[in-house]
């Protein structure tokens, strides 16, 4: 019996001398005493193991980034709403006179492709600047880095297309589509992209690996990885 708890308090502690060596490591000489650092050793060892970002995370760096991308796409269109309508509060593209309307939102949507494009691709790898704060990444399928045709899939195809209510730029092209052909899509297709999003939301919520739609098209998924503080 003494034998058995012998084995046991021995293999408890080379678990813990395993684990403090696993976070002086990942911690890069930090003092391991410091709550922060061992909650960065944390993320880092499970952005490495591709633990799937938990869904909270997930939903805060989503709501950092509506937020934020709105307010790039909305640059070039309040510039042109002052100079056309006087009233620079004015973000509806019909009202625009032709062909304005068209030109300001291809300039939006650059704006776009920039913040949910460029960035993660460029300055912070599979990051956006709310995926940062928040301590998540894009990565391949297979936790690899992202490259610009899976994450421009995942962006433009999966995000700004089908669910169409995730990001602002949904609206845009829904209002360039109307002045292009006189028919107005804005509410049809804004609906449609409800329906699709609750459904990539419910694939978030029943899978283990919290992939949703966009992700699958895109052969993508988001791990936990170091804050931007970290």
């Amino acid at each position: 019996m003494s034998s058995k708890k012998h084995r046991k308090k021995k293999h408890v502690a080379h678990t813990e001398q395993a684990l403090s060596a696993s976070a002086a490591k990942t911690g890069a000489g930090s003092e391991p005493s410091a709550p922060g650092k061992a909650q960065r050793a944390v993320d880092r060892a499970a952005s490495r193991a591709g633990v799937p970002a938990g869904v909270a995370r997930r939903f805060f760096a989503y709501l950092i980034d509506w937020y934020v991308g709105a307010l790039c796409m909305a640059v070039p269109i309040s510039i042109a709403s002052s100079q056309l309508t006087g009233d620079i509060t004015n973000q509806y593209l019909v009202d625009f006179p032709a062909p304005w309307g068209i030109v300001t939102g291809c300039a939006a949507l650059l704006c776009a492709c920039f913040y949910y494009v460029a960035i993660p691709l460029v300055i912070w790898p599979g990051q956006t600047p709310g995926k940062r704060l928040c301590g998540i990444r894009i990565t391949m399928a297979d936790g690899s880095p992202v490259d610009l045709p899976h994450l421009a899939l995942r962006e433009i195809l999966g995000v700004f297309v089908l669910e169409g209510v995730v990001a602002n730029a949904s609206g845009i092209w829904h209002q360039m589509l109307t002045i292009a052909t006189g028919v107005n899509f804005v509410h049809p297709l804004m609906y449609v992209g409800f329906a699709i999003t609750l459904a990539s939301c419910i694939m978030i919520l029943v899978r283990k690996d919290h992939r949703c739609l966009h992700d699958l098209i895109g052969g993508t998924k988001v791990c936990a990885a170091p804050r931007a503080d970290e």
